[in-house]
């Protein structure tokens, strides 16, 4: 049965400025779960992972990412998405567009979570390019591009999360441990009478 669309919401909660939390409601159904990389272990994560790589004498300057190349083939444009005095995350309207969280890593930083989110769907304009996120698989590539790094990734998890457990996991979307690509989009069952889809689609890839 084809369910009706909403538009998509997703909700970032920062805790000692890293991403902690997050809500959606949008389009889809589960995905196969496999168990999330866990990062090494730290005491205090930096506000801002770069300046760790310059301490270390890294020649790569971060860049903001500004484009994201989907396992089927599919480029979105990336914009930059911060939050909204209610903790919500600034994710472009437009479906065929992705947000990259501005709280977290950057393209070429040495540690933490690229973090990326889109909306599945919409009322207005029907199901985006998000959509396949809840059917990749673990070894799937995905190409992340700046203005002049650019980096392959291969997805290690997927994972349909209760929007109400998403806080719990906030190793995922740290900015400590090694480098790895988060997207995150809506997913499992669309509910109403509750606000939409009660689940999140978290994936997550390693650098090649």
């Amino acid at each position: 049965m084809r369910r009706t669309l909403a538009p998509g919401v997703v909700t970032l909660t920062a805790l000692a400025a890293l991403l902690t939390g997050c809500s959606a409601t949008g389009a889809g159904g589960a995905p196969a779960a496999e168990d999330a990389p866990t990062p090494a272990a730290t005491s205090a994560a930096p506000a801002r992972p770069a300046a760790v790589a310059q301490a270390a004498g890294s020649q790569v300057r971060p860049e903001v990412p500004r484009r994201v190349t989907l396992p089927s083939g599919r480029t979105l444009p990336v914009d930059p998405a911060g939050t909204r005095a209610d903790g919500s995350l600034a994710v472009p309207d437009d479906i065929q567009r992705a947000g990259w969280w501005t709280g977290g890593s950057r393209l070429g930083d040495p540690y933490g979570s690229i973090v990326l989110a889109a909306h599945v769907d919409s009322f207005t304009q029907g199901v985006g390019p998000a959509v396949e996120l809840l059917s990749a698989r673990p070894g799937a590539r995905i190409h992340l591009v700046g203005k002049r790094l650019s980096q392959w990734y291969r997805v290690t998890s997927v994972r349909l999360v209760p929007q109400a457990d998403l806080s719990r996991q906030s190793v995922v979307f740290s900015g400590a441990g090694d480098r790895r690509l988060v997207l995150v989009t809506c997913g499992g069952v669309y509910d109403a009478s509750r606000g939409g889809y009660q689940d999140n689609v978290v994936v997550v890839a390693r650098p090649e």
